[in-house]
């Protein structure tokens, strides 16, 4: 670029930028997934080769085509008012045909960009060296599209990905603005609410600005270096090519992660001025869409006064387009080569004042509640699998939607929002049940998709799923379905070829393509996308009779137009997996296998290796990634080589992950190289609030709860003796119900209004790899998860019987959790012997202990014994005064002798003894060591039909001050055993006077 380049751009800034890039490029909506691939497999060789592009001063590359790349076109929406005919049809197509008969209907598509991995790349680097500098620039009410960053606000080069995940900054610009006007409400003041958004944004702009000399004085950044300007300028060049090669000729290329930054910053005067000039109860901008909630002082009366009050204060930065005073247009002079206008179409304002006020964002809040909610949930199929059609076609309506905020217009993201929802549970069942497991519900949902969503004008709303539901047909085998949708796409584009005049959005009439060759490039894009996501879900395994189905359905070239042979597929899919841009992510290979289905996962012999890869990464980087691959035990083929997927992982490991790869996480040593790891996976240090074993044996994990009183939920749950039998003989589950019998018990604890601390439920609960999903959803709302998991099949004939714990913590500096495994040292006799009988099996632990390991859980000290091992009378003993309570998971038969231990090991130990015990036995119970004989049952339940939950409170305050007299006092607890000492971490204030 220029005689300083070299010195401003490294190799090793290039292969961060890739880094980032690359999960950029997944996380798209149409991912080229064989294109990165491709590129990946000579990344080094690539890499420097742009390195050398980059050095030419003459900056041909920013002309250049095939750097540039192309573009594509995407369904954007069917002008529908043909449909509202007042006449309906059962059948979609059918109604489709007659609305339209004898009537104009315009399909239009949206232009996105599909750049080069070169240009890529070259996104991600300009903004790790020039871009972070505007996106600080803007201001707090600026929500959407913003940079990773540090928690001291400085850009985060190591972070994956360049943005924030989009979800909880939309919460806060949507939330904080509700929050505003319920606020202003309570305070008695009438308020204004005014909701809008910028017409075509992106491909309005003109990127010029972002080196004019008075918009960089209103940034402060003035002082840019000469490097930055430059590879700015250049970089702004390259933009307006690939525009100029488009039939827009303008605008910014959608899809390129760096036109976020241009776009988001085309707007920050705007923030500038409303935040100084108009001084808001509440401003917030999401990229284009806005919220402003001003005090309605002026009694505003009508749309047009609203707006006119605020030309008035924008020093001419906002005025009417035209006489017409429909369309508002933003203008400051450095956007003289843009278009920026807010449309009537979408704009709205609201005058909200006293009760009727009050009613409106109350309903809204609602609303937002339950929508909310839904996304909390775990997956909830009908029972019914005829009833999956109905819910789909509800998901799917025009009609009778809910907002969900103040733009009631936007009933469309409702729609896609139910619909979302539908399809994230068909995808939970997919990754958690064998696909025969519930094939009908799957079908159902298939079928139903075909007949409401591969139709027009519904297509056109949900093509964003469609990549989703060919993964989920192709890896659960459902070879005829797949054909029947590819079909319908098929018959979908005939459609609109037939029907309807084709248009782009945003291009003048002079530069629109032929409609032969717009639905050419739709068409193309559509094959592409079946094509990717068919090899990125494809079976590496299929046994013959799928192999035949294959075949029977799938090998026909009008059909599928490229290579659809079995083992071509495979052979992509196992390429794709190694680079971590398959449908089953890759660090599932490293993972036990317990905790993940072996399905969509290939043999750890096709990993592939990158040779000299510390030379493109930090150094940072390459020592976590290191120790990772040993954890891992990557055969790598020398000192400089890790495996892709590791490298430049799209899914990286999550700390709770890293907790199974290491058999003792919770050293000081352990600890040291999993903040290593989680730098080089995530881009930030976990702080020294990390959980780990004191020296006294005792595991403390930081939490920001500190309750004098915990709140524990007790789960009566079954499960039958023959799911057991089936875990022990690795046989199929036969209780088809357990799954979504679950799913109903956590969504019923999810929607409690009681904030629970702990839920427990019983000895061998669940499958392992139902546990994560489960924990994950729980500590969303604070709750930790303790439960047993089915046995675990070690080398040959052993198994181990274990606890996990889910527990909260915030030593990631955000709410988090880790997850503590515990043995059972020893089987029952009955387990024993029917493990032997059943299928010659021997429990032995993975982790043995003499004493019960004590866990501090923010102030809660606990231990945790399964079933008999409540009768080790040692076990007992070792604890006393060191805990607050017990917790006993058990799968036991024997409840009445359980009833005398439970009642003497409350009193011996002096604490809570909390049983859960499966349902169909019953005696599940916290127990006490009150004075009062009966307040000791805080909580017994035993029986019913179903599953369920009782709440109970224990308090531990309380028995510490009890505990802590040098003689007990006369209440509310027995006095203390002979030889009782309360440990000094327990240890507290005494109480004072007389209680009980």
């Amino acid at each position: 670029m220029n005689t300083n380049q070299h010195e401003f751009i490294s190799i090793v800034d290039l292969g961060m930028a890739y880094r980032k890039a690359k999960v950029d490029i997944y996380y798209s909506t149409h991912a080229p997934i064989m294109d990165v691939v491709n590129y990946e497999e000579n990344l080094y060789e690539n890499l420097k080769r742009l390195y050398g592009t980059l050095q030419n001063q003459d900056n041909t590359w920013a002309n250049d085509g095939g750097f540039l790349g192309d573009w594509v076109l995407v369904p954007k929406g069917v002008n529908a008012d043909c449909t509202k005919t007042g006449l309906i049809y059962s059948d979609q197509q059918i109604q489709w045909n007659a609305a339209c008969k004898n009537k104009s209907v315009e399909a239009e598509f949206r232009l996105m960009a599909q750049p080069s991995l070169d240009f890529h790349v070259l996104s991600a680097l300009w903004i790790a060296k020039v871009g972070h500098k505007y996106d600080s620039r803007l201001a707090d009410c600026a929500f959407g599209n913003r940079l990773r960053r540090k928690q001291n606000g400085e850009a985060n080069p190591l972070s994956l990905g360049s943005f924030t995940p989009y979800m909880k900054p939309f919460r806060e610009w949507r939330d904080n603005g509700i929050c505003a006007m319920r606020k202003a409400l309570d305070d008695k003041k009438k308020i204004v609410a005014i909701t809008a958004d910028v017409s075509s944004f992106y491909h309005e702009l003109n990127p010029d600005f972002m080196l004019n000399e008075e918009f960089l004085g209103i940034l402060g950044l003035e002082q840019l270096s000469p490097d930055e300007k430059n590879f700015t300028r250049v970089f702004i060049q390259a933009l307006k090519n690939w525009a100029k090669s488009t039939p827009l000729k303008k605008g910014l290329p959608v899809g390129l992660p760096a036109s976020a930054i241009v776009a988001n910053m085309a707007l920050v005067e705007l923030d500038f001025y409303i935040q100084k000039e108009v001084v808001p109860l509440y401003y917030g901008r999401y990229v284009d869409d806005i919220i402003l909630v001003m005090e309605n002082g002026a009694d505003f009366s009508s749309t047009e006064e609203v707006w006119e009050w605020l030309f008035a204060r924008s020093n001419n930065l906002l005025n009417w387009k035209d006489d017409k005073k429909e369309i508002v247009s933003f203008s400051p002079v450095y956007l003289a080569d843009s278009t920026i206008e807010f449309s009537n179409k979408k704009n709205k304002v609201f005058i909200i004042e006293g009760e009727s006020g009050a009613t409106l964002i109350d309903s809204l809040s609602r609303q937002i509640h339950e929508r909310a909610s839904e996304w909390r949930a775990l997956p909830n199929l009908p029972r019914n699998p005829a009833h999956v059609a109905t819910d789909l076609l509800a998901a799917t309506q025009r009609d009778g939607e809910a907002a969900d905020n103040l733009r009631k217009a936007d009933a469309l993201t409702m729609r896609r929002a139910g619909f979302a929802i539908k399809l994230r549970d068909f995808e939970a069942y997919e990754r958690d049940l064998p696909p025969n497991a519930w094939a009908e519900h799957r079908h159902a949902f298939l079928n139903a998709f075909i007949q409401h969503v591969l139709v027009l004008p519904a297509f056109f709303e949900f093509a964003i799923y469609l990549p989703r539901i060919i993964r989920m047909a192709t890896a659960c085998e459902d070879f005829f379905q797949l054909r029947k949708v590819i079909e319908a796409l098929h018959d979908l584009v005939e459609t609109v070829k037939n029907s309807c005049a084709v248009t782009i959005k945003s291009c003048d009439e002079k530069n629109l393509p032929a409609s032969e060759t717009i639905i050419k490039n739709w068409k193309t894009q559509i094959d592409l996308i079946v094509e990717e996501n068919i090899k990125a879900a494809f079976p590496p395994r299929l046994r013959r009779q799928e192999k035949q189905r294959w075949k029977e359905h799938l090998i026909d070239p009008d059909l599928l137009r490229f290579d659809c042979s079995i083992k071509v597929l495979q052979d992509c899919q196992k390429k794709l997996y190694a680079h971590d841009l398959a449908h089953i992510p890759f660090r599932f290979i490293w993972l036990p296998k317990e905790l993940v289905s072996p399905r969509g996962i290939p043999a750890k012999k096709t990993v592939q290796y990158l040779a000299e890869a510390n030379k493109l990464l930090e150094r940072a980087i390459w020592q976590g990634l290191k120790i990772l691959g040993k954890w891992v035990k990557c055969k790598c083929n020398s000192q400089d080589s890790l495996p892709y997927g590791l490298l430049f992982a799209t899914r990286p490991f999550n700390l709770t992950e890293l907790y199974f790869l290491i058999k003792d996480p919770f050293t000081e040593v352990s600890s040291a190289k999993i903040s290593q790891c989680i730098l080089a996976l995530r881009g930030f240090s976990v702080t020294d609030k990390i959980p780990r074993r004191e020296k006294d044996g005792v595991l403390v994990i930081p939490d920001d709860f500190d309750s004098a009183k915990i709140i524990i939920a007790l789960a009566s749950w079954k499960t039958d003796i023959n799911s057991w039998a089936a875990s022990v003989t690795k046989n199929i589950d036969p209780d088809t119900s357990r799954y979504q019998r679950m799913n109903y018990l956590i969504n019923a604890l999810l929607s409690s209004s009681q904030q629970v601390s702990y839920f427990i439920m019983p000895e061998l609960s669940m499958p392992a790899n139902w546990f994560m999903r489960i924990a994950q959803k729980l500590q969303g709302r604070g709750v930790s998860f303790i439960t047993g998991i089915e046995y675990q099949r070690r080398r040959k004939k052993i198994v181990c019987n274990q606890v996990w714990a889910a527990l909260t913590h915030d030593g990631l500096g955000f709410p988090s959790m880790m997850i503590y495994r515990q043995d059972k040292q020893h089987p029952a006799l009955h387990e024993e012997q029917e493990l032997q009988r059943l299928a010659g099996l021997v429990l032995k632990p993975d982790n043995r202990w003499k004493i019960p390991p004590v866990i501090c859980h923010g102030n809660f000290h606990f231990a945790m014994l399964v079933c008999s091992e409540l009768s080790n009378i040692a076990y007992r003993s070792a604890l006393r005064g060191r805990i607050d309570a017990i917790l006993v998971p058990e799968w036991n038969q024997d409840t009445e002798t359980f009833n005398d231990l439970v009642k003497s090991a409350a009193m011996d130990i002096h604490a809570y003894i909390v049983q859960c015990n499966d349902r169909q036995y019953g005696d599940s119970r916290i127990r006490a060591p009150y004075k009062d004989s009966w307040k000791r049952d805080l909580v017994r339940i035993k029986g019913g039909k179903n599953d369920y939950f009782v709440i109970g409170e224990i308090d531990i305050r309380s028995l510490r001050q009890f505990q802590s007299s040098h003689r007990s006092p006369i209440g509310p607890f027995k006095p203390v055993p002979d030889g009782f000492d309360i440990d000094f971490e327990r240890r507290t204030l005494p109480q004072t006077g007389e209680q009980g």
